[in-house]
Parts: structure tokens; sequence; C-alpha cells
């Protein structure tokens, strides 16, 4: 068994100490041949919002999708290889 990890995951949310954790990522991903997953977590919608802030939600789920391909593209630009990205956007309906 490796001390290594085989998966790294990197939230981003596109600052700059986002972009130095992406370079840190990148780097340790390549050391250690491990995989580079990325997750960007945009605003919940409000629960108040009503049926005609529809576009307001669109433009917020645009935004945090615009955040992503951002930061995805300047780890591709320092040579980093990533595995897979995801994106949330949508408050998870509480459990109980």
């Amino acid at each position: 068994m490796s001390v290594f990890p085989t998966k790294i995951l990197l939230a981003t949310d596109g600052s700059e100490d986002a972009e130095l954790a992406a370079t840190t990522a990148v780097g340790l991903a390549m050391v250690t041949g491990s995989e580079l997953h990325v997750v960007h977590v945009g605003h919940a919608v409000p629960e108040h919002f009503e049926p005609t802030d529809v576009e307001a939600a669109q433009k917020m789920d645009q935004e945090a999708s615009k955040i992503l391909e951002e930061q995805v593209k300047k780890i591709e630009n320092i040579g980093g290889t990533i595995a897979q990205s995801h994106l949330r956007v949508r408050a998870q309906p509480e459990r109980s």
C-alpha cells in the first residue's frame, strides 16, 4: 500500500488562494501519480425564489460553471491533467 493518495480533490472558488492550491495540487498529483479531481460549489439558490426568479437561478448556475471552466483551463495550462471536474449549484433538499 502506498503512502501517497490515489485521488486528490481540489475545491476551488476562483480566488488567488485557490489558484495557489491548484498549483500545489497539480505538483502533488504529478509527483505521486494521483488523479486530480476539481470541484466548485456555486451559490445555493435560496428556497424563497419564486418561479419568476428562474432566470436569476440560471445566471447563478452559469457563473458557477464559468468559474469551474476557468480553473480547469488554468490547471491544464500549467501542465495538470484533470481526471474529472465536478460542479454543484443546487441546494440539496434536507433529509429528515
